[in-house]
């Protein structure tokens, strides 16, 4: 039934009435593999009145017998695309999709294709290790750690593919610029001891110089260098763009600051004065620069303070491919603590990456402004195949913003996996799915404490899939409760002319506590396409879902709770229980209406209870829940009887 809805949504909103029913033709099958999902585009063509359908068939390599997928999706005129989760690393796989036409096939309805998985990076064991530390001296050669070089851009300038460059416990006010690529087997890698700091901000200032008092508890100096990020003890600063401005604080605390090209003026909301604070003054803008660069670690760094300018970002991977940054504390960065632009294949992993302050600020300040930054940004070309996962993301307005503007020059589909990382604390989006977004999937994620969860306004040409998240209190900021901002669980509404693509939303738990908020409100304006829901829990203090928004839905097998008298607000029709819900819409004619029964979500333990009503009420998805527990899947994000779906966090 869905894949039949989506169908003739796309024939809605593609086609016009002068098109003749034909046959569809199979062109390529492209397979592509990532660490431990696969993306299939089916290249085809004919099929004007879009009525064909693409079944999906996938093996492990050795097995004997085909298993079913979640049938591909048609998202243009040309493109199938459909995705496969939980699959290992290292492993290759068999798939097979096969068209089916009333109009007929063609002479090839049938086509296989391989592709294996990216493995794990094993141990590095280095061919040459680069010693820094701080009290080196950039005239050594780095051999051995009393041979120590100063500094980190000096080993970056003599390391060659194998070489490990280590850095000891340390502040290092410097950008670092690497110059050379290493390869698949020998990697470049930048690995930092337990106190290893990457700084951006200026040393004099943070030791503690003299500052001028320009009066109303304003303080000024003259730099020497440009800034846009200032930081403190108390946390970031929000910069204002006049000292009358400045001298009104309207953000509130901890304070703010203005740069007027030669002097930097800033004021606390306490009345301290810089001597009773610690200061850091952003001089740098980039903490890793890499360029059209391959296989280079970044590990188990702090990265901090960096934002000379309104683009300040903590690892800037430009068009660069097979790059890591793993295991660092990446924080009070100006706009992205990891900005990646163009470029395949490269993972974010085991990271925590926040900010200070921005949640706090009011929405009316911070958006639109420099204080609008992602833990993690994805623009321009953005490649295929890049995994962002278990990473610990909080404080930024943002999350990740995980599509760029324009198709991937390397394929069509950009692949990207975004699971397993634990979002809370963003004024607005965890998640930004926005942009060229194909095949973009969120699994397993855990969000708390953010305005929206998942902004899909637009994702196009889509499909994005959300399977088997958890967002609680969606709405508990300052920009929902003080700042009057709706929340929502998804959030669709755009002012582009994009519509939204195919969207698969399985198995996820959107609830919430904070007062009046809706767990799924799709608010307007937007352009239609198709949103498919199945095995979700929705569960709001006012009411479980709102449709404002003239997309195309498909929701079933949902279970819907709401504490407000209205069940569901449908374009302008309220329905009071589900009953009247499935009469008024035809919508959730397997749907439940009940209240969760979880075990512990205010502990992070969203289990259904042995009594709950969500348990074995779901309906079966090839691909997507195989081997659940129980007469049938359970509704929501955690299966009470598997262990593969009890909680995918390790």
């Amino acid at each position: 039934m869905f894949l039949r809805f989506l169908l003739a949504v796309l024939v809605a909103a593609t086609c016009t009435p002068a098109f003749a029913q034909n046959a569809i033709g199979f062109g390529s099958l492209d397979a592509y593999g990532t660490l431990q999902a696969g993306g299939l585009v089916a290249g085809v063509s004919g099929d004007a009145n879009r009525n064909a359908s693409a079944r999906l068939e996938w093996r492990r390599q050795g097995e004997a017998a085909f298993r079913a997928g979640h049938p591909l999706v048609r998202v243009d005129a040309t493109h199938f695309v459909g995705s496969l989760f939980w699959l290992d690393a290292g492993a290759s796989y068999d798939v097979r999709v096969t068209l089916s036409d009333p109009d007929g096939t063609g002479a090839t309805p049938s086509r296989t294709a391989t592709f294996a998985t990216r493995a794990e990076a094993g141990s590095f064991v280095p061919a040459r290790t680069l010693y820094v530390a701080p009290g080196g001296a950039d005239g050594n050669d780095g051999s051995s750690p009393t041979r120590a070089l100063r500094t980190i851009q000096r080993a970056a300038d003599l390391a060659r593919a194998g070489d490990l460059v280590s850095i000891a416990a340390g502040v290092y006010r410097e950008s670092v610029r690497v110059p050379a690529s290493g390869t698949a087997a020998q990697p470049i890698v930048f690995r930092g001891a337990t106190g290893a700091v990457l700084d951006g901000a200026d040393a004099a200032i943070a030791a503690g110089a003299s500052w001028t008092n320009a009066g109303s508890g304003v303080w000024s100096r003259a730099t020497g260098f440009a800034t846009a990020h200032v930081v403190t003890d108390q946390g970031r600063l929000y910069r204002y763009s006049s000292l009358a401005e400045l001298r009104a604080l309207a953000a509130g605390a901890p304070g703010g600051f203005v740069f007027d090209g030669t002097t930097l003026s800033l004021k606390f909301n306490d009345g301290s004065a810089p001597a009773q604070r610690q200061i850091q003054v952003a001089r740098l803008n980039e903490g890793f620069y890499l360029s059209g660069l391959a296989h280079v670690r970044v590990e188990n760094l702090e990265i901090r303070h960096y934002g000379a300018d309104q683009y300040g970002k903590g690892v800037y991977l430009r068009y660069s491919s097979d790059c890591t940054v793993s295991g660092s504390r990446i924080h009070d960065v100006g706009m992205a603590g990891v900005w990646i632009k163009g470029g395949d294949r490269n993972l974010v992993e085991r990271n925590d990456i926040s900010d200070t302050s921005i949640a706090h600020w009011p929405w009316s300040l911070t958006k639109g402004s420099g204080a609008e930054n992602d833990a993690v940004l994805f623009t321009d070309d953005v490649g295929r195949g890049n995994v962002i996962r278990r990473n610990a993301i909080h404080g930024t307005f943002n999350g990740i913003g995980s599509c760029g503007g324009s198709p991937p020059p390397s394929g069509f589909s950009n692949e990207t996996d975004i699971y397993e990382n634990r979002f809370y604390d963003h004024a607005d989006d965890a998640t930004e799915t926005e942009g060229h977004c194909a095949n973009v999937r969120l699994w397993n994620n855990r969000i708390r404490d953010s305005l929206m969860a998942f902004a899909i306004a637009p994702a196009g040409v889509g499909p994005v899939w959300i399977v088997r998240n958890v967002a609680y209190d969606i709405g508990n900021t300052r920009s929902g409760l003080v700042d009057g901002q709706s929340a929502s669980g998804i959030k669709i509404n755009s002012g582009y002319s994009t519509p939204v693509g195919p969207t698969f939303v399985y198995h996820n738990s959107f609830l919430t506590t904070a007062p009046s908020t809706d767990a799924i409100w799709l608010m307007p304006p937007g352009y239609s396409s198709g949103l498919v829901s199945r095995n979700n829990l929705y569960s709001g203090t006012d009411r479980a879902f709102v449709k404002d928004n003239p997309i195309a839905l498909d929701l079933d097998y949902d279970a819907l709770d709401a504490a407000g008298q209205t069940l569901v607000w449908w374009q302008g029709a309220r329905y009071a229980n589900l009953a009247a819900l499935q009469a008024g819409t035809g919508q959730e004619t397997h749907g439940i209406q009940a209240a969760p029964a979880l075990i512990a979500p205010a502990q992070d333990d969203f289990t259904p209870t042995e009594t709950s009503a969500l348990i074995d009420r779901g309906l079966v998805l090839p691909g997507i829940n195989d081997g659940y527990g129980g007469a049938a899947p359970d509704i929501g994000a955690v299966e009470r009887n598997d262990p593969i779906f009890h909680d995918g966090f390790d």
